[in-house]
């Protein structure tokens, strides 16, 4: 009897490890390729989020050499429009008008691409926007300062040094962050 027990225990104790032993290797398979089907998906997440980041990257990369493209030429508009030395009235207003268009555009495109720049150099910015419109408005009333019985020379003395000293300091810092933006490291 006690024999009969100890081979009924003896079969059931190795039915059973071979039960354990065939649920562990089933469930290790299954969680396998679980684990197979996350790993697959996670891969595909990260290549999605990767082109993502990249497409963005690249969109925030092509904004800011606009930008800069348009704040350079605006300042090249600018101090060509306010230099001291005038050919005539007629081409100071017909570069006027020219001024006037190149500063709205870049005025225009930066704050449609705004969304792109950290708000540090988003503020940099606009106070080069501000300097460029407190230029225009002071160097336009003394242009016509004669109707208005202001000192003409007095207009061009200010929005030239404006132009001459505050910009290059400006326009100086914003550089330099979107050279940290684009990975150019600063020498200095």
């Amino acid at each position: 009897m006690w024999q009969e027990i100890i081979n009924n225990f003896i079969s059931v104790t190795s039915v059973s490890i071979v039960i354990v032993y065939l649920s562990k290797i089933l469930i290790s398979n299954l969680f396998s390729k679980d684990l197979e089907k996350f790993k697959n998906n996670l891969e595909k997440e990260a290549f999605s989020y990767r082109v993502r980041y990249e497409k963005m990257h690249l969109r925030r990369a092509e904004a800011i050499e606009e930008i800069y493209r348009r704040m350079v030429k605006t300042y090249r508009a600018f101090r060509s429009y306010v230099h001291p030395m005038q050919s005539s009235k007629e081409s100071q207003e017909a570069k006027g008008g020219e001024v006037a268009k190149i500063a709205n555009d870049f005025s225009d495109y930066y704050e449609e691409n705004r969304i792109f720049i950290d708000e540090d150099l988003a503020q940099k910015i606009d106070k080069l926007s501000d300097v460029f419109r407190k230029v225009w408005g002071e160097f336009e009333t003394y242009r016509f300062g004669e109707k208005l019985k202001q000192p003409y020379f007095e207009g061009y003395k200010n929005a030239w040094e404006t132009i001459s000293k505050e910009t290059p300091i400006i326009k100086k810092e914003i550089e330099n962050e979107f050279r940290k933006i684009i990975g150019i490291k600063d020498e200095h």
